[in-house]
């Protein structure tokens, strides 16, 4: 089953499924937060750069961020090898470390 299949509600983003939804979050202007990470940054460096990361893209769906092709793939590239949409990745995780201050 592929993942993205997972989705009751069309409307719920990849934060709330793995992190539960923050009311207070929302309230939040998220254009005030800095993108940490882009789509064509490598894995292995997002990984070195931010450690909470790699919780993040395992629990994703990425089990093999550890693995030395990985740290060699963009981001972008890794979600299409799962199947998974990099730009909704992309801004779940800069949410997730931006609550985290990570």
């Amino acid at each position: 089953m592929i993942w993205h299949n997972l989705f009751e509600d069309k409307n719920m983003s990849l934060k709330d499924l793995f992190f539960g939804n923050d009311t207070e979050s929302e309230e939040k202007d998220m254009s005030e937060v800095k993108d940490l990470i882009t789509p064509d940054m490598l894995v292995g460096d997002i990984i070195t750069k931010h450690p909470l990361a790699a919780q993040f893209l395992m629990e994703c769906g990425m089990g093999c961020i550890h693995c030395p092709a990985s740290a060699m793939e963009s981001l972008t590239e890794a979600c299409a090898v799962h199947g998974i949409d990099s730009e909704e990745i992309t801004d779940a995780l800069n949410e997730y470390l931006a609550e985290h201050n990570a």
